[in-house]
């Protein structure tokens, strides 16, 4: 899957990034799909500016899932008819891979008067230090937890994924490793991915330098699963050595049905030899 990396407008040499400090909005609620949008956006997503007053959306994916939740929610969200939402497809390394956009000054204009813009990665200062601009996520503590689970349902399913895989004791004896995670390089939103985790009961730990929010044991797995999950469809990509083409959900149900019965995961094919 094509990381939030290679999505995000990266500002030039010196150029301050176009974000933030817009007014996060209090009273008004965020709906479901508006949440899931924001999601999509803060991580594999990208809203853009164009001459004049004009706003891009662009999403690229190996997932057609992910493309068409990113198609709902920009209908649902401003009204949108079918056909303002360009979708294309082409291979690459024989695998499929989509990309969707949508050109539009009103919905680009409300967004980032709502959230400012969505651009997070690392721009190279006058000094030729990397910086990262400041950035945040809309939510609060009296953010309805729906809301909070359906943006980390999305986030999680763009930037993240599930690990099961055989690890080996220096004695040679075989076990299991499981853990969800979430890539993200920017140390402010680690933060607040960890914040909006906590506050769904959720435990996870930062790494610092994998760029990740990990996730591990079984009580917080359980959790995840129950609480956040990942859309449905979504497949773990070609990057995987053991589940390239099976569902993010399903190798988590896998990883919590392998606690005390270790052996059947052991068994399969691709952990045999």
């Amino acid at each position: 899957m094509i990381s939030a990396d290679n999505q995000q407008a990266t500002p030039l040499l010196w150029e301050s990034p176009q974000r933030l400090y817009a007014e996060y909005p209090k009273e008004e609620r965020i709906t479901t799909q508006e949440s899931i949008l924001l999601g999509i956006l803060y991580t594999d997503g990208c809203l853009s500016k164009k001459t004049g007053n004009g706003w891009r959306f662009y999403l690229s994916n190996t997932s057609a899932e992910i493309i068409q939740t990113f198609r709902q929610c920009m209908i649902e969200v401003f009204g949108l008819g079918s056909r303002r939402i360009r979708i294309s497809q082409k291979l690459v390394n024989g695998k499929p891979f989509y990309k969707a956009v949508v050109d539009s000054a009103y919905c680009g204009s409300i967004l980032t008067a709502k959230y400012g813009t969505f651009r997070t990665l690392a721009f190279r200062e006058r000094g030729g230090r990397m910086v990262y601009p400041p950035a945040k996520l809309p939510f609060t503590s009296n953010t309805d937890h729906d809301i909070i689970s359906n943006f980390l349902r999305a986030a999680f399913s763009c930037d993240g994924g599930v690990n099961l895989y055989v690890g080996r004791s220096k004695s040679n004896y075989k076990f299991l490793i499981r853990n969800i995670y979430l890539a993200c390089k920017h140390p402010q939103l680690q933060l607040d991915y960890q914040r909006l985790l906590s506050s769904l009961g959720i435990r996870s730990k930062i790494l610092a330098r994998d760029n990740r929010i990990l996730i591990q044991r079984r009580l917080e797995l359980e959790k995840f699963r129950e609480k956040i999950g990942f859309l449905d469809g979504v497949k773990i990509t070609q990057h995987s050595a053991f589940w390239q083409g099976w569902e993010k959900n399903k190798v988590l149900d896998l990883a919590l049905f392998s606690y005390g019965r270790a052996n059947v995961i052991l068994s399969f094919p691709q952990f045999l030899g």
